[in-house]
């Protein structure tokens, strides 16, 4: 399965200092593969699921989920999903004049492209570019604030230098594994004793931890996350209220349209008809 959208904004000159080109998601056959090709952009893989291999000139380097990896430009690479464990992936590729000087300020390079998500931004890249990539006003400059935030944090999380006395973060797994528990059962009854249990941590431990480091609690984590997916599915004006709320995880149509208006601060059906009328009239 896989979707894939293209940003329709113009770049303002030739050569701009960053353009997101496209993004998507795609859940792997097992053996899928691609390439060996090359590219004349930058194309970065979240993986969120599943496991797979990444090949750079004679460099092949195993991956699994909470890692990603980048493609650099004019570099001959192949990657290929687990047969047994096929990987499920987010990508978006880019370009633009302030791309490699600011790559630069990372320690990633062609032959070493792989490195860990980060837990606010990377795992729900994907969602937010789709959040905000309508035609409402101002939505091209949400979209590249979104990129700058990405790379900012991407030079935090794998900088050109690391300090002696850094070592990975044990929590952060926890929480990365906790938010990819919610982005695949988002859709069921989640409650916080099945998260704890799924990464083997006490609630009450798990929770505070999650809040400490995602600004959140599980809980909000959760209906924030169905609330993203919910305008996702409205802004394609198929599916009823009704459905989407049992899409979203809600058998009760009006506590998610409850719900919705205090997250998103319009009612669904109201969401939907101005999404609809900004398509018509862009």
């Amino acid at each position: 399965m896989r979707t894939y959208y293209y940003n329709p904004e113009t770049p303002y000159r030739v050569n701009p200092d960053l353009h997101l080109l496209f993004w998507g998601r795609e859940e792997c056959a097992p053996g899928h593969a691609v390439g060996p090709m090359v590219r004349d952009i930058y194309v970065i893989h979240f993986i969120h699921n599943g496991s797979g291999i990444v090949q750079v000139g004679k460099h092949t380097i195993s991956l699994e989920a909470g890692q990603a990896f980048l493609i650099y430009p004019d570099v001959l690479t192949f990657y290929k999903a687990d047969m047994q464990s096929p990987w499920v992936y987010t990508w978006l590729a880019f370009s633009g004049e302030q791309v490699e000087p600011i790559l630069a300020r990372t320690r990633l390079t062609p032959e070493q492209p792989v490195f860990p998500m980060d837990i606010k931004i990377m795992p729900d890249m994907y969602n937010q570019l789709t959040l905000v990539s309508d035609k409402e006003p101002g939505s091209d400059l949400k979209v590249k604030a979104l990129m700058y935030e990405f790379l900012s944090v991407l030079t935090e999380t794998v900088p050109l230098s690391v300090p002696a006395s850094s070592s990975p973060n044990r929590r952060d797994t926890y929480i990365v594994q906790g938010m990819e528990y919610i982005h695949a059962h988002y859709h069921e009854q989640v409650s916080i004793e099945q998260l704890a249990s799924f990464v083997r941590l006490d609630r009450k431990y798990f929770s505070a931890i999650f809040k400490e480091s995602v600004g959140m609690t599980p809980q909000q984590y959760l209906l924030q996350y169905r609330m993203n997916k919910a305008c996702e599915l409205l802004r394609k004006g198929q599916f009823n209220v009704g459905e989407v709320a049992q899409s979203v995880g809600y058998s009760d149509a009006l506590l998610f349209s409850r719900m919705f208006k205090k997250i998103i601060g319009t009612a669904p059906k109201h969401y939907r008809q101005q999404t609809r009328h900004s398509d018509i009239n862009p």
